[in-house]
């Protein structure tokens, strides 16, 4: 969302990676005494347009990159790669290629340190059927799903190889999967408008392994929430890096490092945060999402409509909690995830406190007045999650250029209060 890319990358006229933005590799150029040696393979769809205004080089600081500029391969087995702005035909097919450069360039790195990002195709569509020597489903004929299947597991036997070609005493390694699985393949118990493309669980939720000298404690699960931003922070502080004293202060960054997760310490509460946005969406599919610790999860989307599910036991998201009376501690998470998403939210200003009074058993906030919101009062008696509640009963006043929001039992306890402006 700090980027402006909500959608995938259609064609040069979609927003797209800005060469201004503060990349990766430019933190670890930034940190160039570490000696680390860089690299990016395979799907690059980050950029699009001529020349250097698509080059991973110019544009996202790689100082070596070697595969497919577009989102998709036209054909496996016939595609246009690009090796540091030079363009050639391949026939190899492209997991295998991809992985021949892999192997190829950390064998040329010697003892040095290096990094290096590995993006395969696999399994994105066109479906196809890969070399028999890497898979088990055969020739065919096969089905869609088992030709989703094959790639998937000839992907599999190429990162095999690649492991095969390193020190795994010295090296770390981290699997992350992409946006969710097509709708043409996903199997039970998601559904083909809860899959890939979508602010459900079957298209945000993604398998993420790490192994290596770094993981305390190995052949363990994790529930935490964690998210791919987070890998930014993870993987530089695996190299040494500092990111508070590498990161621009004008660029700010919300990757959270995994590293307590790593050494199997106490981490502070996470959220699961995903949005999609862009022209090419209707306000029916864009949206926002936040997934608690607890196992709730609220969407809104961009047409004013909410759901909201417990999806540690509704993976599909069939029953929209808000279809009938919440229980307590549903109602809990509900109110408090309203109240986080305005972290996320970049449309909206923060409405300016101008004055707080308690006069008996009210108290009073006046805030600056943004035409076309809506506002509401929300109270607890902890600053701490799943405790906030609105505050149905609250008196709230049009004064013109402030809107006064009042509690009309104040009394007792003391009380925090927050306030809710919405579109």
């Amino acid at each position: 969302f700090r980027t402006g890319i909500g959608t995938a990358l259609m064609d040069a006229t979609s927003p797209q990676l800005q060469s201004a933005e503060f990349t990766l590799p430019e933190a670890f150029a930034a940190n160039a005494g570490l000696g680390y040696h860089l690299a990016s393979f395979g799907k690059w769809h980050l950029t699009a347009g001529p020349g250097t205004q698509s080059n991973p080089n110019t544009v996202g600081g790689w100082p070596h990159f070697a595969g497919l500029l577009n989102g998709a391969l036209p054909d496996y087995y016939n595609w246009t790669k690009t090796t540091d702005g030079v363009n050639s035909n391949v026939t190899t097919y492209a997991t295998t290629e991809t992985a021949n450069d892999v192997i190829a360039w950390i064998s040329a790195q010697g003892t040095s340190p290096w990094f290096a990002w590995v993006a395969f195709n696999a399994p994105h569509t066109p479906f196809h059927i890969p070399p028999t020597s890497l898979h088990s489903y055969g020739s065919g004929p096969l089905t869609n799903r088992q030709k989703f299947e094959a790639a998937t597991e000839a992907m599999d036997t190429e990162i095999g190889r690649i492991l095969a070609s390193v020190n795994l005493s010295r090296t770390n390694i981290i699997f992350l999967g992409d946006n969710g699985t097509p709708p043409q393949v996903i199997q039970t118990p998601y559904t083909s408008g809860h899959a890939k493309d979508s602010l459900y669980e079957g298209g945000t939720k993604i398998p993420l392994l790490i192994a290596g000298p770094a993981v305390v404690s190995p052949n363990r699960e994790s529930t935490a929430l964690v998210h791919a931003v987070d890998l930014y922070a993870t993987i530089l502080a695996l190299a040494g890096i500092d990111v508070s004293s590498t990161q621009p202060a004008a660029k700010p960054t919300d990757s959270h490092s995994l590293f307590p997760i790593l050494n199997a310490t106490t981490d502070t509460p996470r959220f699961a945060f995903s949005e999609q946005f862009g022209g090419t969406l209707t306000t029916a599919e864009s949206g926002h999402a936040l997934r608690d610790s607890l196992g709730y999860k609220l969407i809104q989307f961009d047409d004013n409509r909410e759901e909201f599910y417990k999806v540690e036991t509704d993976l599909n998201e069939a029953t929209n909690l808000l279809s009938a009376t919440l229980s307590a501690a549903a109602q809990a998470s509900y109110y408090s995830l309203r109240l986080e998403l305005g972290n996320y939210q970049t449309t909206v200003a923060t409405p300016t406190i101008q004055s707080s009074a308690r006069t008996g058993s009210q108290f009073t906030i006046r805030v600056q007045k943004i035409p076309g919101l809506t506002y509401s009062l929300y109270r607890s008696t902890a600053l701490a999650y799943g405790t906030w509640s609105l505050l149905s009963g609250a008196i709230i006043v049009d004064e013109g250029s402030t809107i006064a929001l009042t509690d009309p039992t104040a009394s007792g306890n003391a009380f925090f209060y927050r306030v809710l402006a919405e579109q």
